[in-house]
């Protein structure tokens, strides 16, 4: 007879006993069934035509995180011979988080804190996130198992028999898609790379792991679906292959830190994003859980041995936590290394994940419990212009006219070498944006209340502008118009003018039209921000 694990799982189990081999390999309780049964209840689950019921609100969710109620669900959970503690709740995926998971569908996020978070286990409880808004198909449950040790280490790509190669690709679609992947998306995670991890690596561990295959393609039919005319439901069925192959594989230890399922999951968070718009009722609890996947990754990333691309993914957590901050506008709550600080010489890229950790800096600032501390704002804005005068010269723009018309109001067209070049700019006057809005030595009383906002709505426009001009004169680096997007829709209702509008607008939509990231709620808002009646045209 099987063990409820492998049975579960649809394994082959050898029944070793008290422990079947892949229970020991994965440090798993094994349970065998004693083989009861029990009759039927006679007892009719019926109520009285009288019974009373409590009214309900109309949303509710139940929860019930007792060990006993585990156990009655889940026969491979035995409360007599685990004992939860802090790490239990986090090191391993948390056991009652992915429970949770297995509830509200498998895009929660939590699969990332499952593989991240064996590298740091933390010294406090982990709270379970809000359920997000699911737009694929349902997956398997999670199952629950005790806490991984942090002893417990494996190294990257590690699987128990070597894994076949899935190339070549028997699907010619599949082909358009990976290549789709490679020349239109990977952009999105590489934006300050020089190393183009997402690119180049990923790619080739996907040659050989098919949930991170998987995962390329969802997100690149997603991509298409929403740039083009591409079926749509084709995504799903992707996103549901990967979930079938990538729920498993968390659940075994030797799986904590397969770089390919690192991949994969930051893959799949971008494909959510996708489904969000940059602005919605509560984009939180569509993106929850990027803090605790930066969380999990400090401590490799801290390490000056560590490896790169461990690093890549760490980033691309970090401006997804990033977004969040700025659009749910609270603290950016996590830890900045000293070296990221820095004005001392280093390469290009860099100096442009620099930016990137200033702005984490400055919205902890801007929406924390400093925002009224003169000192500390201004020395965020000394670094923000230290680092305009001490970067490479590499980041002079090579090209520049400050306005085409003449008006003072298109705009600039400004030219940048490289990537990191772009968006080091771009990051660096998001940065300032959020200074200038959030100084807190403007009045906010008094005479001179009317003028010091008049200065600070000339030099956010200013801002907008050359993040906007930035991103129009370097097509190539797309992500530059991601940056320009949230600026608008955190500072858009300050532009007055209707030409302005109309230009702001308009790069809220080709955006989305071009790129697929949503911005449509973001322009709804800022429209009725506007005072539009809804029948506001572009710009030719």
């Amino acid at each position: 007879m099987p063990c409820t694990r492998c049975r579960n799982r649809h394994y082959r189990c050898d029944g070793i006993q008290p422990r079947c081999t892949r229970c020991e390999q994965a440090n798993a309780d094994c349970v065998y069934e004693t083989g009861r049964r029990f009759r039927r209840s006679s007892i009719q689950n019926s109520f009285s035509a009288q019974q009373r019921w409590v009214e309900l609100p109309p949303q509710i969710q139940f929860l019930d995180e007792s060990q006993d109620i585990r156990a009655s669900y889940d026969s491979s959970f035995s409360p007599s011979s685990h004992t939860l503690s802090p790490q239990d709740f986090s090191s391993s995926g948390s056991g009652l988080q992915t429970s949770l998971t297995s509830l509200i569908g498998p895009t929660e996020g939590l699969t990332v804190i499952s593989l991240l978070n064996s590298d740091s286990p933390p010294d406090h409880y982990a709270q379970a996130p809000a359920a997000p808004t699911y737009y694929g198909p349902p997956g398997p449950p999670l199952e629950y198992h005790s806490s991984i040790p942090p002893s417990v280490q494996s190294t990257p790509h590690s699987h128990q028999h070597a894994p076949q190669a899935l190339w070549p690709l028997e699907s010619e679609q599949e082909a358009m898609l990976l290549r789709h992947y490679v020349d239109n998306v990977a952009l999105f995670f590489d934006m300050v790379d020089d190393k183009h991890h997402f690119g180049n690596d990923v790619v080739q561990l996907a040659r050989k792991n098919s949930t991170l295959l998987n995962s390329i393609l969802a997100l690149s039919a997603r991509h298409l679906s929403r740039t083009t005319n591409f079926d749509p439901f084709l995504a799903d069925r992707y996103y549901e292959k990967c979930f079938r192959t990538l729920i498993p594989a968390l659940n075994e230890n030797v799986a904590i830190n397969d770089e390919a399922l690192l991949a994969a999951t930051i893959i799949l968070r971008l494909l959510e994003e996708m489904n969000i718009p940059i602005i919605g009722t509560d984009p939180q609890g569509h993106l929850t859980g990027a803090q605790a996947i930066i969380r999990g990754a400090e401590r490799s990333y801290a390490s000056s041995t560590g490896p790169s691309f461990r690093q890549a993914i760490y980033w691309a957590a970090f401006r997804q936590e990033l977004w969040i901050s700025l659009m749910t506008q609270r603290p950016f709550q996590l830890h900045i290394f000293p070296t990221d600080r820095s004005f001392e010489s280093a390469s290009d890229s860099v100096w442009a994940t620099r930016t990137i950790a200033h702005v984490g800096e400055v919205c902890n600032f801007a929406f924390g419990e400093e925002r009224h501390s003169v000192g500390r704002y201004q020395r965020l804005m000394d670094d923000n212009t230290a680092w305009r005068a001490r970067r490479p010269e590499s980041f002079d723009p090579f090209y520049f006219r400050e306005d085409r018309d003449g008006s003072g109001r298109c705009f600039p067209d400004i030219r940048l070498h490289e990537l990191p070049h772009v968006m080091g700019k771009q990051y660096n006057t998001l940065a300032h944006v959020l200074l200038v809005v959030h100084d807190p030595t403007i009045p906010q009383l008094g005479p001179a209340y009317k003028q010091s906002h008049h200065v600070v709505d000339r030099m956010v426009q200013e801002d907008v502008r050359t993040l906007c001009g930035v991103a129009q004169s370097n097509p190539k680096a797309f992500p530059s118009k991601l940056v320009a997007c949230f600026a608008i829709a955190l500072v858009g209702d300050r532009f007055s003018n209707r030409e302005d509008q109309l230009r702001l607008r308009d790069m809220l939509i080709q955006t989305e039209a071009v790129h697929g990231f949503p911005t449509t709620a973001t322009t709804q808002q800022l429209e009725r921000a506007w005072g539009w009646d809804g029948h506001g045209g572009g710009i030719d």
